[in-house]
């Protein structure tokens, strides 16, 4: 029961560091293009986020 909520906060942080490091790199790539490439890039990151944001928010039941 313990190991398998310590492996469930586990997880739950390395989802964060993997979309973390997928948009850090998905921006530089993106910069590297250009910087309106990059600009879009970020538009794009900041689009997920919040869509991901908004579905947490949801299944726990917030207020939005």
């Amino acid at each position: 029961m313990l190991f398998k909520k310590l492996f469930a906060n586990i997880w739950a942080l390395l989802d964060v560091f993997l979309f973390l490091a997928a948009a850090i790199t998905f921006n530089c790539g993106g910069f590297y293009l250009g910087q309106i490439w990059g600009y879009g890039t970020l538009t794009i990151t900041f689009i997920i986020a919040g869509l991901l944001v908004e579905q947490i928010s949801m299944n726990k039941g917030g207020d939005a």
